[in-house]
């Protein structure tokens, strides 16, 4: 919402609350309730992993739904909020729980593959409106792998 603001109803979803997970399964039932409409569903990696079995739902129900994981290799949301607590408190660290972080790396397009849907990963922006492009043509669910900058944000 940073870069394009939702001023048109009916066209932006999102929770209420904070949870983690439910971009994937929730971009699936958007698709379910408007069939007519491209659906765009966007998910962190960490919270993609909550509920990573709704590519398969995807594939086995044939959900058109068009899934982006921005991928950071890490819980960014995690690392935002602790970098605040800490400044708020004072804290002065260097470095974060190694936990925060996803090691191994997940290939996220291989992970989708196996469970029946087509994927692209973007690594470099030139890549970003190809592989749109290649969402909205392909007939079914698709999913880019949107690697991010894992620079942790908003910390002085």
């Amino acid at each position: 919402t940073r870069y394009l603001q939702p001023n048109l109803p009916g066209h932006f979803f999102q929770t209420r609350g904070g949870s983690l997970g439910v971009g994937l399964p929730g971009a699936l039932g958007i698709k379910l309730a408007h069939p007519d409409k491209v659906v765009f569903g966007f998910s962190g990696d960490g919270a993609a992993m909550y509920t990573i079995q709704s590519l398969w739902t995807a594939a086995r129900y044939n959900i058109g739904a068009k899934l982006v994981i921005c991928n950071n290799q890490t819980y960014m949301l995690l690392k935002v909020n602790s970098a605040f607590y800490w400044q708020e408190r004072g804290i002065h660290t260097a470095s974060f729980p190694d936990f925060y972080d996803l090691n191994p790396r997940i290939d996220f397009v291989g992970m989708a593959n196996a469970m029946g849907v087509s994927g692209v990963r973007v690594e470099k922006p030139e890549q970003i409106r190809p592989a749109i492009l290649q969402a909205i043509e392909h007939q079914g669910p698709f999913l880019i792998d949107l690697v991010m900058t894992s620079e942790v944000p908003y910390i002085r």
